[in-house]
């Protein structure tokens, strides 16, 4: 569990450092990853989560301005914004528990961030679960052709 701990710290670093830059520049990306870990396997998935969170930042972004309306990103600090956003790449795409991935994104709010800031990755990542879930547990609402009463 541990090199899973270090991919998403790497990840993280690497979406903060781009999020500063303004662009995801694979070689700085690369360059950081090579002096945080000797481990070439860790370095290559945390490089791979990271660019896949940045490509879906955008989305994301508005994601949680729609559940925290009054915490828009810009407003965020740069550490928890990362942090959603590699936890929120996780949650969709990953093969980690939702629980554990949220566990994981406390963890290093509390490690890397402000004293309020897991409180807040918490209450964001949690609405996001519930919200994932509230919309994969629901029917599809709209009738196909063809359907009885259609008129």
């Amino acid at each position: 569990m541990y090199k899973k701990r270090k991919v998403r710290e790497l990840a993280m670093q690497v979406l903060f450092m781009w999020d500063t830059a303004g662009s995801s520049e694979l070689e700085l990306g690369q360059q950081f990853i090579r002096e945080g870990c000797d481990d070439p396997e860790v370095r290559r998935q945390a490089l791979q989560w990271a660019t896949a969170a940045w490509e879906q930042r955008q989305i994301t972004d508005a994601r949680v301005e729609q559940l925290a309306p009054q915490w828009p990103t810009r407003r965020q600090p740069g550490v928890d914004r990362n942090i959603i956003r590699l936890a929120a790449w996780e949650l969709s795409h990953g093969h980690t528990p939702p629980k554990v991935t949220i566990d994981e994104a406390i963890e290093m709010a509390k490690e890397f961030s402000t004293e309020q800031s897991a409180a807040f990755v918490n209450g964001v990542l949690d609405a996001m679960l519930k919200e994932n879930e509230k919309l994969t547990a629901e029917p599809n609402l709209i009738p196909s052709p063809g359907t009885p009463g259609e008129g």
